[in-house]
């Protein structure tokens, strides 16, 4: 091998007729409350204007969608805000269908916390519909988006620390328009965490050097490491499924001309996400014959992993990516 191949406010029970109200409010239009989120727009979001507010005696109703915005907005909010996160660690947001108690949950929001560009494919509707009285937020407001080789933009930017703490910026703001009286202290948990996140970056940047350059060479199982691979100096070479979305699959002349590149190019690791069946990687791995060994290297790329795992939350999960890829790359 050369030197370039490596390796939730809980909800009650829904009675029949709730059911039926809810699969009602899926069918009518948005009457009130935020503006449409669209998810055709490819280029920087906005955050909206915030119309929600916290009922007097109460705390901030909110929901975000996957389990990494979830850890995130928690962060800021703390015990000031009564947060649901609909998507459990190692729930694929791209494949994710709302339960009923999902939708119940939405449409008691006062702020809605979703990703945008689409990456939460079958749900990101359903919210616009339901959540009629919500504030719906994309947390990636603000951030510049990588393209996707299907002309849509890249939606995985949680993976360069930079693009998070824009986030717990955006955050701030949205939970101290909603709730005034606790704007203080939205504003010390956000500078707290961002200290952190700041931190973090220097440290994977450290750990990530050990890397040698001829090895940060990367093929994905999807589309989803362009931001990571951006801010920290590797290249992606190619992915198992030439899309943003797990959801999508190869062709044969997609894996025949990737094995070639692979074998071209020396490249015998593979990055498969835990969130994604790694059965067309395996079937990858097959192929590259010129490979003494085949490295699996599996990262937590599109949700948390479970409680107590070392990546149980973002700044976890990151460092946990990061020693997963020196150990496969060095």
């Amino acid at each position: 091998m050369n030197d370039a191949t490596v390796g939730r406010r809980k909800c009650p029970a829904l009675t029949l007729l709730a059911l039926l109200g809810l699969l009602l409010l899926l069918l009518a239009a948005c009457s009130s409350g935020s503006p449409s989120v669209s998810e055709a727009e490819t280029g920087v979001l906005t955050l909206p204007p915030v119309s929600a507010r916290a009922e007097e005696g109460q705390r901030l109703r909110v929901v975000a969608t996957t389990s990494i915005i979830g850890d995130v907005v928690g962060r800021v909010g703390g015990g000031a805000i009564d947060l649901t996160t609909l998507m459990r660690p190692g729930q694929d947001p791209h494949s994710y269908q709302p339960a009923a108690t999902d939708l119940t949950a939405a449409a008691d929001a006062d702020v809605i916390f979703i990703n945008g560009w689409n990456l939460e494919e079958a749900l990101v509707g359903d919210l616009d519909s339901i959540g009629r009285r919500a504030t719906i937020v994309p947390v990636s407001a603000g951030i510049e988006p990588l393209a996707a080789g299907e002309g849509a933009a890249n939606p995985h930017v949680w993976l360069d620390v930079a693009n998070v703490i824009r986030w717990v910026e955006n955050v701030r703001q949205v939970l101290g328009a909603a709730d005034p009286s606790n704007a203080a202290t939205y504003d010390a948990n956000a500078a707290a965490y961002r200290a952190e996140l700041e931190q973090l970056d220097a440290d994977l940047r450290a750990m990530l050097a050990t890397i040698p350059p001829a090895r940060r060479v990367l093929v994905t199982n999807h589309d989803n490491l362009g931001y990571f691979a951006t801010a920290y100096g590797f290249e992606v070479a190619g992915t198992v499924i030439p899309s943003v979305s797990a959801l999508a699959e190869p062709t044969a002349k997609d894996l025949s001309e990737l094995v070639g590149l692979m074998t071209a190019e020396g490249i015998c690791a593979l990055v498969v996400e835990t969130t994604a069946n790694d059965q067309l990687a395996r079937m990858l791995e097959r192929e590259l014959t010129d490979c003494d060994e085949v490295h699996l290297i599996t990262l937590y790329t599109d949700a948390l992993g479970p409680p107590g795992s070392a990546a149980a939350d973002y700044i976890g999960m990151m460092r946990a990516n990061a020693a997963a890829l020196v150990a496969g790359l060095t």
